[in-house]
């Protein structure tokens, strides 16, 4: 799955984000027998668990963050939907066809499936135009998604040269915006700088990323900015995707690609009704649960921020007579510490609670405990390009100084003392147990962490003599004050001062201090993707089981490459591994992909890798069917039953 963008909570620190405004009290019973949010807590099977973040956006192609995957995995649907171990099952599609050189992926919508609203209402049929419509909208330069890039990485027929396109023009009109309210009052003098020359280089910078967007604009055939946006619908509608007829989808594919089936069931790739956006309007659609269309198991029927949200069991949906729970009742805690999350589980108050530090051996022996693996891996993202131009970003952009912050942090005392969960070092991005060569090659089955187990790690006077040589090469010679952003949850600013402490004790000799600031997941979002920050601690989990999840996010322009990195050698590895000469020679396409994992960390430590997660949950033994999605959102809560 996504990836799936995730940010920090309890001790695995999973990607959150906040919603807009509860719709209010509990709907009534409607029609067609879908209880009420409170009749459904008062009975029936109801799953009770915590979440301790809101969640960002209910669009499928602006949410990022697992909470919201999470949400429309349960509330929506898309072609098809995973069951026990990733297995692929019908969803709004209830068949396909797939063309013989697998280039033509022709789906059979279900006419049972159904638009309902929060109240239970049948709204429309799910049609094969809902899916063009939300599609498209991924696709928009207007709505800016973070995860266009999911067209492309499905191999979708005209969505590189659309995205070029549309990155482009992101691009232009993100940096025109910050040029036009750049003032020299946002800046104050340095020993090294006055406010002026880091105005002026900020302003250079920014310029210069302007005509650069303008020529790749130009690049691409248009005369003008003005002439690619005409055309940029043109890009749009003649992507490989349409609507055959009401319940007749067809894709059309730029090369094969092994994983497409499985990125069907990614919230990015959920329809929606534009009919019903239009009615709400778009400013307004996903913001309450009544501003909101449903064709999944659940109805979103109560969200009440930082408190509570409640799934009510959809009647209309296709498949209701399987859905064996009437209702999932969420607790919203965003600072809750895992003590108090033990407590609500053992009083019963919760199904499920995540263990962290000293609980993982208090508890973890239980019969009742559950051991998961897990490919999130996290890591400091470091701004070395993004936005406006300062001291600081100016010798992050030195791949000696990444390389010493990396050296300088001792992980394994993170994830032994603040995770202390089965957690493990990370000096790499694509995790373990993971990816496997591909069959009929020489790596069949062979783990991709197999070629490099790590780079760059743990040396405290290696750091202190690249950090040395860093300052040298920038001319950034004055105390540096390096401020690291993470989400304001106990476990988050535990982990900060462990990094706080390494890298001040490494690197204090030469005027390093840093600065943990904790912040709220919406806030920390928004200033990491406008450039609005040195450090941040992120985390990604697979949007699909290929390494290409974890590597295309940080070609040039990449929709979530927000550090700025760009290497020349990386973006063409990954775009021949994506849809290029490598795509169909399995064996030369992984090899790439291991030659560019080397390069973003070996050669230039673009980011600096963690850990990967591990945990340990307590659950309910009368919880039956709770399966744990590699990929996709998390749970699909269709599936799940209480039984005593």
């Amino acid at each position: 799955m996504n990836k799936k963008l995730v940010g920090i909570f309890a001790a695995a620190f999973c990607a959150f984000g906040l919603a807009a405004c509860s719709s209010g009290d509990a709907n009534p019973a409607d029609s067609n027998g879908n209880p009420s949010a409170g009749e459904a807590k008062s009975g029936g099977k109801v799953l009770k668990l915590l979440e301790t973040s809101n969640i960002k956006s209910l669009l499928p192609w602006q949410a990022t963050d697992s909470v919201s995957f999470l949400m429309l995995g349960n509330i929506l649907e898309g072609l098809v939907t995973f069951g026990e171990n990733g297995e692929i099952m019908p969803g709004v599609a209830k068949s396909w066809d797939i063309s013989e050189d697998e280039l033509t992926y022709t789906f059979h919508l279900n006419e049972d499936a159904k638009w309902v609203k929060a109240n239970g209402e049948e709204y429309a049929p799910v049609t094969a135009h809902d899916f063009v419509y939300s599609w498209n909208q991924l696709i928009d330069p207007n709505t800016g998604a973070e995860y266009n890039f999911m067209l492309e990485t499905a191999g979708i027929e005209g969505a590189g040269d659309a995205l070029g396109l549309a990155s482009n023009l992101v691009t232009y009109n993100a940096d025109s915006k910050t040029l036009s309210s750049l003032k020299v009052s946002d800046y104050k003098d340095t020993d090294s700088q006055t406010a002026q020359q880091q105005y002026d280089e900020a302003k250079a910078e920014l310029e210069e990323g302007i005509a650069s967007a303008e020529e790749a604009i130009k690049g691409l055939g248009f005369a003008s900015v003005e002439e690619a946006n005409q055309n940029m619908q043109q890009l749009m509608d003649g992507l490989g995707f349409k609507a055959v007829d009401d319940y007749t989808f067809e894709v059309k594919l730029e090369a094969p690609t092994p994983y497409f089936l499985s990125l069907m069931a990614f919230p990015s790739f959920y329809p929606v009704n534009e009919k019903f956006v239009n009615e709400v309007t778009e400013d307004k659609f996903g913001t309450t649960v009544d501003n909101f269309l449903y064709n999944g198991p659940f109805l979103f029927t109560e969200w009440k921020i930082s408190k509570s949200f409640y799934l009510t069991k959809n009647q209309s949906y296709w498949d209701a007579e399987n859905v064996a729970l009437d209702g999932v009742d969420f607790v919203v805690n965003e600072n809750i510490d895992n003590n108090t999350w033990v407590s609500l589980y053992t009083d019963g108050s919760v199904m499920e609670a995540k263990l962290s530090g000293t609980n993982v051996a208090t508890y973890g022996s239980r019969p009742d405990a559950v051991a998961e693996g897990d490919p999130g891996v996290f890591y400091l993202e470091v701004n070395q390009g993004n936005g406006a131009a300062t001291p600081v970003t100016k010798l992050l952009a030195n791949a000696k100084a990444r390389k010493a912050l990396n050296m300088a942090i001792d992980k394994s005392f993170i994830i032994d003392e603040v995770l202390a969960n089965g957690s493990m070092v990370a000096d790499y991005l694509v995790p373990k147990n993971f990816a496997y060569g591909p069959e009929g090659t020489s790596v069949e089955g062979q783990d991709f962490r197999t070629t490099y187990e790590g780079f760059n790690t743990y040396n405290k006077e290696e750091a202190k003599k690249l950090w040395q040589e860093a300052m040298e090469e920038t001319g950034v010679t004055g105390p540096v004050d390096l401020e690291i952003l993470i989400q304001s949850a106990d476990s988050a600013i535990k982990m900060g001062s462990a990094i706080q402490n390494d890298v001040q004790e490494v690197l204090g000799e030469f005027g390093v201090t840093v600065t943990i600031s904790p912040v709220p997941f919406p806030e920390k979002l928004a200033r990491v993707s406008s450039g609005d920050y040195q450090l941040a601690l992120s985390g990604w989990s697979p949007d699909y089981a290929d390494p290409m999840t974890y590597l295309d996010m940080f070609v040039t322009g990449g929709g979530h490459n927000n550090i700025g990195y760009s290497n020349a050698k990386y973006d063409e590895l990954v775009n021949s591994a994506k849809s290029g000469d490598l795509a169909t020679d399995y064996e030369a396409r992984w090899n790439a992909l291991v030659e560019a994992e080397q390069i973003l960390l070996g050669e230039d430590q673009a980011l600096i890798p963690l850990y990967q997660k591990g945990v340990v949950n307590l659950r309910s033994p009368k919880l039956v069917n709770y399966w744990k999605q590699a990929v996709g959102p998390d749970y699909f809560y269709k599936w799940v039953d209480i039984q005593d």
